[in-house]
């Protein structure tokens, strides 16, 4: 029986791990589209693109594990239908609950797997990526400079830098400021360096002139050796870090900080998140009886099980879409988050009886019965 129950058991992991790899590739594609906007238009590395969505890959995996279970599910238990192997252990005394549970054994793995990502490894990578975008959105160098490309960052505003050095460096840069146009000026320098403080943004620069226009049509030229132009009111950038929902740990969202300024709109969507983290890893269990309860218990034909498996995947993906709208309501109604427990529950439990029980899904047999009575009255009339 253990080894019977160890081959039922591999032959559903390793769909499972196919599935759940796949799933995830195409969810990180799907993710570094949105990324990519980010990093394009901030000008960053491809470094810091693969790492922003590689940060995203935990809550990606949290929302597609339950779908890469169920169709494994699936997949090996109608595999293995239709090779007999389900049909001789049946036949030699081997209870369906007996072989259900390796298959359960496997939604459990993916249960305490999903309980680990969702209240531990989602908020931190979601608050280190949340930092990383933020880094990129208050790049100084990239929203002030480009080499090789005049950039106006503000109106009447106009920087040049021929080449910027890896170390931040800025090579021959030419500066036309008109902000003030009683003062305009024109400032070049052989090399120059953004310096962001706390309270300020200025732009050093070293070894240049300053060029004035004078009323009376000539310039006034002042050569340097260091000077500082305040850009302090074109970089207004907001440097502080807001955490969302899905950036925060479980007791920070079912019990936030009283001295958090929070709205109850706000407070209500922080409790439909932390009920969302506890209930979602259920669904792992849930689908996976789904798919016992359909394919281990169904009406065995040798016509093949296409329709009972398209009527079980349907029924699967609706019920979990189900589960996602009841998440989404819960951030409006607090009373729905009970719900979030006890649809799983109830789909766990309904199932578990089901498979316990000796009664079978049976699928076309009316059609059946009205062919076979349909068949006999001719055969009676032909007589």
């Amino acid at each position: 029986m253990k080894l019977l129950q160890r081959y039922i058991f591999t032959q559903a992991l390793s769909p499972a791990v196919l599935s759940l790899s796949a799933l995830a590739l195409l969810a990180v594609l799907t993710q570094s589209l949105q990324t990519l906007d980010l990093i394009v238009e901030n000008r960053q590395s491809a470094t810091t693109f693969f790492y922003i969505t590689i940060l995203a890959l935990p809550q990606l995996i949290g929302i597609i594990m339950p779908f890469a279970v169920f169709m494994a599910a699936i997949y090996a238990l109608n595999r293995m239908t239709n090779d007999s192997e389900l049909i001789v252990a049946k036949a030699t005394g081997v209870s369906p609950w007996a072989i259900a549970t390796p298959v359960l054994r496997l939604g459990v793995y993916a249960l305490v797997l999903h309980m680990i990502i969702n209240l531990l490894l989602q908020p931190l990578s979601f608050r280190e990526m949340r930092s990383e975008i933020l880094k990129v959105k208050t790049d100084i160098a990239s929203q002030m400079v480009q080499a090789g490309h005049f950039v106006t960052p503000a109106p009447d505003l106009t920087v040049y830098v021929r080449e910027i050095l890896p170390e931040g460096e800025l090579i021959d840069v030419l500066i036309h400021d008109g902000r003030d146009p009683e003062t305009k000026s024109t400032h070049t320098a052989k090399t120059g360096r953004l310096i962001k403080a706390e309270s300020s943004t200025s732009l050093m620069l070293y070894n240049g002139s300053v060029q004035t226009p004078l009323d009376n049509g000539g310039l006034d030229v002042i050569d340097f050796e260091t000077y500082q132009l305040d850009l302090s009111d074109v970089v207004a950038l907001d440097n502080v870090l807001r955490l969302k929902s899905s950036d925060k740990f479980l007791h920070e969202l079912l019990r936030p900080d009283p001295r958090d300024y929070i709205t109850p709109k706000s407070r209500k969507v922080m409790a439909a998140e932390g009920h969302a983290r506890i209930a979602t890893p259920l669904w792992n269990i849930a689908l996976v009886l789904i798919a016992l309860a359909f394919i281990l218990r169904g009406q065995h034909s040798k016509l093949g099980n296409s329709r009972k498996i398209a009527v079980c995947a349907v029924t699967g993906f609706t019920i979990r879409l189900t589960g996602f709208a009841l998440a989404s309501s819960a951030e409006s109604d607090a009373a729905l988050n009970a719900v979030q427990y006890a649809l799983p529950l109830l789909v766990i439990l309904l199932c578990i009886a089901y498979i316990l029980n000796r009664k079978r899904i049976r699928f076309g047999r009316k059609k059946r019965e009205n062919s076979y009575r349909k068949a006999k009255v001719i055969i009676d009339m032909s007589s």
